[in-house]
């Protein structure tokens, strides 16, 4: 198998694993008629206690003694919209990393204690928050409160785990930033948003991750993880009483600081459509996305703001979901939300739609958009969404976790109980005509934000008729830190100057390293088949998976086909010179792009020192088991690079590394035998950003065998 395919085995792999739930709808199923419906339940919000703190910390004990359980939840100032310039990424970072090692406590010792006393423990990060929570029995609520404060108090942020978190994030992004839909939603918060630290990724980007040190971990956690504006929440099976003495005991001591401000923020004035196609050519659907500016979570219109999303795409009952899936069959789902923040935060409607009807399906979810503008919603129809939301607010509020996370939200923008206490009263109270002047006064498609991912070149012409002026965006230019989405231009930087006798050293040092693979056998092959077994690891996966078996077909210079064997069943890999693509449990998922690209780089580049275009220089020497290795990079008229470390004794090829798209990868080949005159290695060892992904062992090797074309034809449908 060539290491240059790993990248597109991995994006694979983890794209047809979810390729069921996002395949685009074909049938239309009939839909059920709904049941009748039930009375609206009344909200008995349990009573609750506070006490503040000297350090200003505020404490929130709410008994329920339904279950031997409680949850302590901490909610303060410091989300993303407090990074730094330049630090996307920062605040998941901190929070990620707070169980990760204390002053007293390993991340293994802190895991160890939680798991001993049957609970959990975590932190994370919002737009505007910081979260930490621990669920315990309720005979362990001493032994939570003091591993939670150990986290928030008293994190030391280890340097080898701050590694081990970035290789992690670094593979997730990886994924991500091939994946439409996500592309589609980062784009479009950040759009709608520009400037503004809402519209930021939350995950930050590959660029923001690796620029991110424990100094910036540090600093963060010590300015914003204060219990000034702070509340914790104590619910479950516990009296009010010892909770506010056990909570003293474990954060009193947390230092004051000083209070968390967000910057102004004023909305984007926009006066028609902004368009934005982000082409993906290898997709086969494309995610549909369209937003704007809203509310703020304590704006007047809040409740009308939920009745009016009930409607419009809360559920498979609203309408969003009713007209692109049911009636058209456009799509397997469709819907909209509101996130609603201290500063306005947005609204989204968003499907997905099989690539020919892109434009169909967009222009249905504007029409149904428009839709609730123009006629008040029939009466059955808005019962049917007031009942929705008031049927699933009790349910929200039957567990401590439930409880406490409500309570905080409501707490958090300056709300209390009452807020809680009638959700469903003030719910009910919204007539159609509220609903229908709400549209009309604040949701506005004619000057929406409206982003589409996926191969443009099929959908383009038909969009510029719909619609008119849009601009595209190649996905690798996307860059969601940008107020544009679009990556600066940066000029190609000159290599060094390479003197004539640095030229002929590094050339003589490649044809060395062509001759010790095989020379002319080497250059000229024609075919290989190799079996062989291994292990992958997905980015973001804790452990690697088995492979049970890999074989794979190449016919020279650009045809190449892998079955692999993994535990779930197995996946197919093919590169027909044109296209490409990955199957796997009947899905396939199209790679064109990304093998097409990756022809570029990797060990093959080697056969091609002596074509027009190619370039060799040297680069200074790696040490190697204590001995100098020669360096060289080979390179194309076009920049793409791959480096070369030579054995210092044999010359052939240690290692192979290049950058491709923001992603380091590097191969490193062991144990070389001689197969009808060229050199193969039966041990490949690959790594992207230093993380392992793919070792590969060979037991079988054939050279120039006859291959059958057929095994690179892609399978119908």
């Amino acid at each position: 198998m060539r290491t240059t395919h790993i990248q597109s085995t991995l994006f694979g792999l983890a794209l047809l694993l979810t390729a069921a739930s996002a395949a685009p709808a074909q049938t239309p199923a009939k839909k059920a008629a709904p049941p009748a419906p039930k009375p609206i339940e009344d909200v008995k919000f349990p009573a609750f206690q506070q006490k503040a703190l000297p350090n200003g910390l505020r404490v929130v004990v709410i008994e329920h003694h339904e279950q031997p359980a409680v949850t302590l939840r901490l909610v303060l100032d410091a989300g993303k919209s407090f990074e730094p310039a330049g630090k996307a990424g920062l605040s998941a970072a901190t929070a990620a990393l707070l169980n990760q090692g204390t002053e007293s406590r390993s991340a293994q010792q802190i895991a160890e204690a939680i798991d001993f006393i049957g609970g959990s423990l975590g932190a994370s990060a919002s737009i505007e928050s910081g979260f930490a929570t621990a669920q315990v029995t309720s005979d362990q609520i001493d032994r939570g409160l003091e591993l939670l404060a150990d986290i928030i108090l008293r994190p030391t942020f280890p340097d080898e785990e701050i590694e081990r978190w970035r290789r992690q994030a670094l593979s997730g992004l990886q994924i991500s930033q091939e994946d439409p839909s996500y592309l589609a939603s980062a784009a479009l918060a950040r759009r709608v948003y520009g400037e503004y630290p809402y519209g930021r990724p939350g995950e930050g980007t590959p660029e923001s991750l690796r620029s991110l040190t424990r100094d910036d971990l540090v600093s963060f956690h010590k300015r914003y993880w204060v219990p000034n504006e702070a509340i914790l929440a104590v619910v479950g099976d516990v009296r009010a009483a010892e909770a506010f003495t056990r909570v003293e005991k474990h954060f009193g001591g947390w230092a004051k600081g000083s209070e968390a401000k967000l910057p102004p923020f004023e909305v984007p004035k926009r006066t028609k459509p902004e368009i934005i196609v982000i082409d993906k050519p290898d997709a086969v659907q494309t995610e549909i996305r369209i937003g704007q500016v809203a509310i703020p979570y304590r704006d007047p219109d809040y409740f009308k703001a939920q009745v009016y999303n009930a409607v419009l795409g809360a559920n498979s009952s609203a309408r969003l979901f009713n007209e692109i899936r049911n009636k058209r069959g456009l799509s397997y789902g469709a819907g909209s939300w509101f996130r609603e923040a201290t500063n306005p935060g947005w609204f989204q409607a968003s499907t997905f739609s099989k690539t020919e009807s892109t434009v169909e399906a967009l222009k249905v979810a504007l029409e149904v958009i428009r839709s609730l503008e123009q006629t008040p919603v029939p009466d059955l129809e808005l019962t049917a969404a007031k009942r929705f939301i008031t049927g699933s607010f009790p349910l929200e509020i039957e567990t401590p976790n439930g409880i406490a996370t409500r309570i905080l939200e409501a707490m958090q923008f300056g709300l209390g109980k009452e807020f809680l206490e009638t959700y469903n009263e003030k719910i009910q109270a919204v007539t159609a005509a509220d609903v229908k002047s709400f549209a009309e006064a604040r949701i506005q498609p004619e000057t929406m934000v409206i982003v589409l991912a996926g191969n443009a070149s099929a959908f383009s012409d038909a969009l510029k008729k719909e619609v008119g002026e849009f601009q595209t965006i190649p996905y690798r230019e996307v860059d969601l830190l940008a107020a544009d989405l679009r990556k600066p231009k940066q000029e190609k930087t000159a290599a060094a100057p390479v003197s004539a006798a640095d030229s002929v050293r590094a050339l003589e040092l490649a044809k060395k390293a062509q001759n010790a693979m095989g020379g002319k056998a080497f250059v000229d092959q024609r075919t290989q088949i190799t079996r062989g077994t291994g292990s992958i690891t997905p980015p973001g996966a804790p452990q690697a998976l088995p492979i049970q078996s890999i074989v794979s077909y190449r016919i020279l210079p650009d045809k190449e086909r892998t079955e692999i064997t993994l535990p779930m069943g197995q996946m197919v890999q093919v590169f027909d010179g044109t296209a490409g693509w990955v199957s796997m449990a009947g899905q396939t998922q199209d790679q064109t792009a990304q093998m097409k690209d990756e022809q570029f780089y990797g060990l093959d580049v080697l056969r091609r020192i002596d074509q027009p275009g190619y370039t060799v220089r040297p680069l200074p020497e790696a040490d190697v088991n204590g001995k100098k290795a020669p360096v060289i990079e080979i390179a194309d008229s076009e920049g793409h690079a791959t480096v070369f470390t030579l054995d210092p004794e044999t010359s052939l090829v240690l290692k192979a590394s290049y950058e491709r798209g923001g992603q380091e990868t590097e191969a490193a080949y062991t144990d070389y035998r001689d197969v009808n005159g060229i050199k193969v290695a039966h041990q490949t060892n690959a790594s992207q950003n230093g993380q392992p992904l793919l070792e590969i062992k060979l037991s079988e090797v054939q050279i120039n065998p006859e291959i059958d074309p057929g095994l690179f034809k892609k399978p119908e449908g």
